[in-house]
């Protein structure tokens, strides 16, 4: 299924993952790729990925109707659910760029893809929310957790809990996005900002630089020293070999 609602292209060195369900770009299922199709894509030499969603919608998340189907099964759909955070703790922990182009609404399990993502780039229309309270749920792809770390813990507690709407202007001061663009611009400027980032940038440069900002999260002070020595020790050795040829 997967293959007709997410479609997987490139613009050079740049991948481009379009969650391809118009109009809402509903999520039909938690694990919305496969992870080996998403890691065989990543490994063509791509050096940074920007998500977004086909027409003028990001994700409004998960189908509720499909919810229903699918958690008749409910050890299945479990699975699902688990294999759906795996996804995008995996897209969180790459060592490339990910930016999410959001335009119209990014709700739910959406807003858990774009929170997923290193930088969240917004239309000026676009409209946020975890709607789940109001059927008695939670985000559970890890949507909780992410935002905690974006906004603090009371500031989460209240948007999940209340199932608040929030515009642009909203959730760029409460830091869950970075910035706002024009109308129909967020595209153009995502794309634009992840080859600034990334032309003329060896790969190994790009992952090392994502490498210590993972490695920040996850590390005391000393492990993270000796791991950052490290990363550069070897792009070192790497330039006086090239230097020296």
């Amino acid at each position: 299924m997967d293959k007709l609602k997410i479609i997987l292209k490139r613009e050079g060195d740049v991948g481009l993952l379009e969650i391809n369900n118009p109009p809402e770009n509903y999520l039909e299922k938690p694990d919305f790729i496969e992870i080996d199709r998403l890691k065989n894509y990543l490994d063509t030499g791509i050096k940074a990925l920007v998500i977004s969603g086909t027409g003028r919608n990001f994700s409004a998340g998960a189908n509720l109707e499909s919810v229903k189907d699918q958690i008749k099964e409910v050890n299945s759909f479990q699975d699902q659910i688990e294999n759906g955070n795996r996804i995008l703790n995996y897209l969180d922990q790459l060592n490339i760029p990910v930016i999410a182009s959001i335009s119209g609404v990014c709700f739910g399990a959406g807003l858990e893809i774009a929170l997923a993502c290193d930088i969240r780039i917004c239309e000026k229309n676009a409209l946020f929310a975890f709607p789940e309270v109001n059927h008695n749920l939670f985000p559970g792809l890890g949507g909780v957790r992410r935002l905690t770390e974006l906004t603090g813990k009371p500031t989460a507690l209240q948007l999940v809990l209340n199932g608040d709407l929030i515009n642009a202007d909203k959730a760029f001061e409460l830091n869950i996005i970075d910035q706002i663009a024009e109308k129909k611009q967020a595209l153009e400027n995502a794309i634009t900002l992840a080859k600034k980032i990334t032309n003329n940038r060896p790969l190994k440069v790009i992952n090392a630089v994502m490498k210590s900002i993972h490695n920040s999260k996850i590390l005391d002070i000393d492990e993270m020293i000796k791991e950052d020595a490290k990363l550069f020790s070897d792009l070192a050795v790497d330039t006086l070999r090239s230097d020296e040829n």
